[in-house]
């Protein structure tokens, strides 16, 4: 009787040395790259006077109604002033998590630049806390202007550090912000190279 277990074993092992010969002449030529740690400058301070309304119970939690009254963008250099925050306009604030108690910045705010008189609009999405009525956090921000001597802000990676006490009245309280740019180059590819070297 003829069987095919001792020729199916040779089989497997003919395979499996043929495989892993082939997976090892086909691996991938990664490229060099080199990624820097990303450093930031303050570039700017804001005051903002801010009225807050009633919290909006959602599916996520707490939504944060916070609106803008005014306030002030000085130069974190020299103190001088450079902008003004427009009221009536931006706001929100965030959400603050019925999971884990975070809170989930997701704001705007509209400036008026004192040099030129032209707007920027600043939008912040990150995450932070809120304790005894205080609000603190870190966002990733945007900016969208036409002020021609912003546009290196507008081209740059930027976060803004906030930090809101408790209100001083039923409903108002002023808003703490720095503005940080991005001041390192981004990263670097340089060709390619051997497997496994990045």
């Amino acid at each position: 009787m003829f069987t095919f277990t001792p020729i199916s074993k040779i089989i497997t092992l003919v395979l499996g040395i043929a495989l892993s010969f082939s997976q090892a002449a086909s691996s991938p030529v990664r490229p060099n790259v080199q990624i820097n740690t990303p450093t930031f400058t303050q570039v700017y301070d804001i005051t903002a006077d801010l009225i807050s309304e009633s919290t909006i119970a959602g599916p996520f939690g707490g939504r944060i109604m916070h609106g803008f009254l005014g306030g002030n963008v000085t130069d974190s250099n020299t103190g001088a002033l450079v902008g003004h925050v427009i009221s009536g306009l931006g706001g929100d604030f965030g959400v603050v998590s019925s999971v884990n108690a975070k809170l989930y910045t997701d704001l705007s705010l509209i400036v008026q630049w004192v040099d030129d008189k032209k707007f920027a609009f600043l939008k912040l999405d990150g995450i932070g806390s809120v304790e005894n009525n205080r609000a603190a956090a870190t966002s990733y921000a945007r900016m969208e202007t036409d002020s021609l001597s912003r546009q290196n802000l507008v081209n740059s990676s930027l976060l803004m550090g906030m930090a809101i006490p408790t209100a001083t009245s039923p409903n108002a309280t002023a808003g703490y912000f720095k503005l940080f740019a991005k001041s390192n180059p981004d990263s670097v590819f340089t060709g390619y190279g051997s497997p496994g070297v990045l």
